[in-house]
């Protein structure tokens, strides 16, 4: 895309079992890029051994004789300050195992494209500002620069909305919808996440009307449920359960992951586990399979139903019902769908690429529309995306005490709040910066503490500080202050309760460079 000698942009799927990378050439082409060993999807397993790192379908290999040395499901500890378990006798930072992954896909797409360091990330639509930082963190440790992040249904949007046949960008057309527009309802099913999105196509505009999610619900939970029955058979057999070894626990969920997936195409699937000298072979129908799932389906459902009603729309209201994510491909999602909405699911873009795929999309309209437009494009791509305009909103309430900005308010969007100073000559003042829905403040999640400082020292008791609480585009958080009696705006400063230093950061970035990763 560039011809000045800049690397050249990318739109990454950063996802909990599969990652992948996609680019926007000069004539408005998207195209997934495969990795090294010729696949579109990269597992998102880290094994390290070492100054040594395997990614992707090595990795997820060695977890079923190292698990020690291998980190899966990474992605559902990004915001924690550690990955839940220790890695060949090492705490990680999750920022640290994602940024390995991200470093993978990097090199790999350059063997294809050429020099990468500029890179819009997707997350799901209902990650917190802790979460969202983690994964900018992340990339910045992979060498990419993160020019944006983008919800992974907004993405996926853009991708149905813009990409025609062939993988070329065009404009929206609307000519099959009333008035030009298309409502949409995105249901994302992935492997470790799940949100559910409702948005509003019309030409050049993009318009989220509501989200929610679970950060820890996917395919992993479906996979779950087959190793748990599995498991229980052979305790029931053999008095001896399996999950208490790692390494058969990690072979038995790989052996579970692969029945799930032969039960979206046929009736029933074996399952073989071995554990001490004694092995059992289970055939699990597909039937049997949903009855064992029922539950994590209706949660699903559930948060379908009331993402519409936040939207205010009912199913006659939705024109199309989009699937996102791989885990989508289980028959009982579409089917329970289909009941739902009365609407055919429409899985016409890969569930698996489409949100890499938008995400690229959005790399070029942030592009055309920034200091780094300067790229070869042609003009009527140029004219398209610079046009684009995507709206999203906000999946948390966000608050300091007695101020709200309400969740599914549109973005950017920015409140504040006068306070006061307790005592004459307070130079300071701090206020907590909380994310959430509960009306009692411990139960929300503390994003940290917005700290006004350096504030003139002759100010009198009761002097008005007013602070400002702002949502980016990209749901990120920030904080500014005036001070009233003076005019002029104060020193603000939002010290986060969770996240990565810049010291550590640049500590991981070491490390990273310092890694031979295949």
């Amino acid at each position: 895309m560039a011809t000045d000698g800049r690397g050249k942009l990318v739109g990454i799927d950063l996802g909990t079992t599969y990652s992948v990378i996609a680019q926007l050439d000069a004539q408005g082409n998207v195209a997934t890029l495969s990795n090294r060993e010729g696949a579109p999807l990269t597992p998102s397993v880290v094994y390290l051994d070492g100054s040594t790192a395997l990614v992707g379908e090595a990795a997820k290999k060695a977890a079923a004789s190292q698990p020690g040395k291998v980190a899966m499901f990474v992605k559902r500890d990004i915001g924690k300050q550690f990955y839940e378990r220790e890695i060949g006798g090492r705490r990680f930072f999750p920022e640290t195992l994602s940024a390995i992954i991200l470093r993978k896909l990097k090199q790999d797409a350059e063997k294809r494209i050429g020099p990468i360091d500029k890179a819009v990330i997707t997350v799901p639509a209902f990650f917190d500002d802790s979460r969202r930082k983690a994964t900018q963190d992340a990339g910045r440790i992979a060498g990419l620069e993160v020019l944006d992040i983008i919800n992974e249904p907004t993405a996926a949007a853009l991708a149905y909305a813009l990409e025609g046949k062939g993988g070329k960008v065009g404009g929206f057309t609307g000519n099959d919808f009333p008035d030009g527009r298309m409502t949409a309802l995105i249901y994302d099913l992935g492997g470790g996440t799940f949100d559910v999105t409702v948005v509003r196509l019309a030409a050049k505009h993009f318009e989220t009307l509501a989200t929610d999610g679970a950060v820890e619900l996917g395919g992993k939970d479906w996979d779950d449920k087959i190793v748990n029955h599995v498991a229980g058979e052979f305790k029931q057999r053999f008095g001896l359960d399996p999950r208490d070894d790692p390494q058969r626990r990690d072979a038995l969920a790989e052996a579970a992951e692969q029945a799930k997936l032969l039960l979206s195409d046929l009736p029933a699937a074996t399952v073989t586990c071995s554990y001490r000298g004694h092995e059992l072979s289970l055939q699990l129908t597909r039937e049997q399979f949903e009855a064992l799932s029922r539950d994590k389906l209706i949660e699903t459902q559930l948060v379908t139903q009331l993402v519409a009603e936040q939207a205010k729309v009912g199913w006659t209201d939705v024109n199309r019902v989009l699937l996102v994510g791989g885990s989508t491909k289980m028959p009982m999602v579409k089917n329970m769908l289909r009941g739902l909405t009365g609407k055919e699911p429409d899985d016409s873009l890969d569930p698996d690429q489409v949100v890499a795929r938008g995400a690229a999309i959005h790399a070029g309209i942030v592009a055309a529309k920034s200091a780094y437009g300067k790229l070869e494009l042609d003009e009527d791509v140029r004219s398209d995306l610079e046009e684009q305009v995507v709206f999203n909103v906000n999946a948390y309430s966000l608050g300091v005490e007695a101020l709200r900005i309400p969740k599914n308010t549109q973005l950017p969007h920015a409140a504040s709040k006068i306070y006061r100073l307790h005592q004459a000559g307070a130079t300071a003042v701090a206020v907590r910066v909380l994310e959430g829905e509960a009306t009692a403040a411990a139960h929300n999640i503390l994003i940290g503490t917005c700290l006004v400082k350096n504030l003139p020292a002759n100010l009198p008791a009761k002097a008005p500080i007013q602070v400002r609480l702002a949502y980016s585009p990209n749901g990120r958080i920030n904080v500014m202050a005036l001070d009233m009696t003076s005019g002029g705006y104060a020193e603000a400063e939002l010290q986060r309760e969770k996240g990565l230093t810049e010291e550590q950061i640049q500590r991981e970035t070491a490390y990273v460079n310092s890694l031979t990763i295949r």
